[in-house]
């Protein structure tokens, strides 16, 4: 049966953040989020412009309401992008990362090494000044293990919010200083 395209106007969605804990293993990493009443063709699983998984899924809750959520997380460098599958089994959807040979790990860091060694003086700058920002976006707990980034909403939601506490106490403050210039005007009328 297909739902008519005017009846996802009507739908009132509760996002919610689903419970996720990562897997290390020899051979890949496994990324598990608990995701309650989903099933399989509910979820859809990305790999963004940007290179970052995205995770998300809707499902009916009651009436006219709808649960719905969408996660990021960094694919680990050493992962095989092209090899990342899902399964889904009983509310939890495991998320398989194999990791690369180190054959192919060792091509890669071969091919960077080149690139490095072919650039110009000037280019090397550039270069030396990418490598560290690319360094700079790796965060490492001591036991190694990723710490997830803020993703671009996390960030943009945290500005509004300063800005907001910006505007109130800006607000506020011209309406302190409005009563204190009212006082002050019918202290000097008196």
């Amino acid at each position: 049966m297909e739902i008519p395209k005017h009846a996802h106007a009507n739908r009132s969605y509760e996002d919610f953040d689903p419970l996720f804990m990562w897997r290390r293993e020899e051979g890949r990493d496994t990324l598990e989020l608990h995701l309650p009443g989903f099933k399989r063709d509910q979820i859809r699983i990305q790999i963004n412009h940007v290179g970052l998984l995205v995770i998300s899924g809707e499902r009916p809750s009651e009436g006219n309401r709808w649960k719905r959520f969408k996660k990021e997380f960094e694919i680990p460098s050493y992962c095989n992008d092209d090899a990342i599958h899902g399964n889904m089994m009983q509310s939890i959807l495991s998320v398989v990362m194999p990791k690369k040979s180190s054959q192919i790990l060792q091509e890669e860091q071969e091919m960077k090494e080149e690139k490095r060694g072919n650039k110009r003086k000037g280019e090397n700058e550039i270069s030396e000044e990418n490598d560290m920002k690319d360094h700079a976006e790796y965060h490492f707990e001591e036991d190694d293990e990723r710490v997830p980034q803020e993703t671009t909403r996390d960030v943009a939601l945290k500005f509004m919010l300063v800005m907001v506490l910006i505007l109130v106490a800006a607000s506020y403050i011209s309406d302190v200083s409005k009563s204190l210039m009212a006082q002050a005007a019918s202290y000097f009328h008196n």
